[in-house]
């Protein structure tokens, strides 16, 4: 079992989130639930009939989340037909906690992809015949529920290749077609200051950010963002999306079909940031995440040439890609700056920064970043005529 993919996974990493009556995370809420790893064992055991054999906190934003593994020499009727590499107990945030029916949503859509044959962890019930449950912890409520784990690593391990990218892209489209029917009412009045489309809810956050310049930028973005997207929003195609396809929720294995035992993009984790909303963002997210690994705007094109081999991105959304793109750098970024002030302690929310910055400059504030289009087209299209896809 490869353990770096319970390391970092935002699997582990509930974004902040919406209430049932659509009430966006505020600045200066705390959210995050107080827990110990022994009360985590009593619950694993009381509400699952397991024994843990070990456990260990994995990183996150605002959930608690643990691995643990069982005491197998204990026979166990509840799980005894699930795998035996381990579990993700998770505890959900204060806010995401009022939110039931996406829950619910993000379960069947686990469930529903099982059948599609997609590769992402399964919701396993309770001893109540539930796939969550709402625990009184301290004076606060939680949802909590358990999620098979999946053995292998995740593309963040994974020396980046071209070819890794082109796969990623090529996942991401698979993935949006096979939920392309699925429905939830969940997902209907579900909002997020996650979903691309809060984007302009970053201006109640920016005071985070101490540098004037970076303030601008962002600014500047935001505008844009407003202008193209949000006011043409109708026009744009829309589904049910991952909403979060970056480098710790992608996983990876060996290629079983080669000798040269070859990694292969296998499957998908996290889906705190699951919704309804426009497939553009569903590609921008992605692209941004993968050009974050390697610092590149030409990675971008990897994995649009891999996307397009499954759907091909209309105009009107390539047209918006690179604003999207930006707007979601500028998310990732003063969510994490902010987030730091009310959780110092934790570290992994600053892990993207400064390549994100770097990043963001090189797209918004360059020649090159005003003909990334450009170079992301002939990248994939250079790419996808070459006979072996290194």
């Amino acid at each position: 079992m490869e353990m770096q993919q319970i390391q970092s996974s935002r699997e582990t990493a509930g974004d902040s989130g919406v209430s049932e009556g659509n009430e966006i995370l505020k600045p200066g809420t705390k959210i995050k639930p107080v827990i110990s790893e022994k009360e985590v064992e009593k619950l694993a055991e009381r509400l699952y009939g397991i024994t843990v054999l070990k456990i260990s906190e994995i990183n996150s934003y605002d959930d608690r989340n643990f691995f643990i593994t069982e005491d197998r020499n204990i026979k166990n009727p509840i799980i005894a037909n699930h795998s035996s590499h381990g579990y993700i107990l998770k505890v959900l945030n204060a806010l995401d906690t009022h939110k039931t029916g996406f829950i619910d949503a993000q379960t069947k859509l686990m469930l529903f992809l099982g059948q599609q044959n997609i590769v992402c962890p399964k919701p396993i019930m309770n001893v109540y015949g539930k796939y969550y449950s709402t625990e009184l912890l301290g004076s606060t409520k939680h949802i909590v529920r358990l999620l098979e784990y999946i053995p292998g690593q995740i593309l963040k391990e994974i020396p980046p290749t071209k070819n890794l990218f082109y796969q990623a892209g090529m996942f991401v489209a698979k993935f949006d077609r096979a939920i392309r029917n699925f429905t939830h009412d969940g997902y209907k009045t579900h909002k997020s200051l996650w979903m691309l489309e809060s984007v302009s809810k970053l201006e109640e956050f920016a005071y985070a950010l101490k540098d004037v310049s970076k303030q601008e930028i962002v600014e500047d973005v935001i505008a844009e963002f407003k202008k193209k997207v949000v006011n043409e929003y109708e026009k744009f195609e829309k589904g049910v999306i991952h909403g979060d396809f970056n480098e710790h929720n992608i996983l990876v294995n060996a290629c079983t079909s080669t000798d040269k035992k070859e990694p292969v993009v296998s499957g998908i984790l996290d889906f705190g940031d699951s919704c309804y909303s426009l497939y553009i963002f569903e590609l921008a997210i992605a692209m941004t995440y993968m050009m974050l690994q390697t610092g590149q705007l030409e990675t971008g094109g990897y994995f649009l040439a891999g996307y397009e081999a499954i759907r091909l991105v209309p105009q009107l959304e390539f047209n918006v890609l690179r604003i999207c793109i930006a707007a979601r750098l500028c998310q990732s970024l003063v969510l994490g700056i902010y987030t730091h002030t009310v959780d110092p302690d934790n570290e992994y929310i600053l892990s993207s920064q400064k390549n994100g910055w770097e990043l963001l400059q090189l797209l918004w504030n360059t020649e090159e970043g005003k003909t990334a289009d450009d170079l992301w087209r002939r990248t994939a299209d250079d790419y996808l005529k070459q006979s072996y896809k290194e």
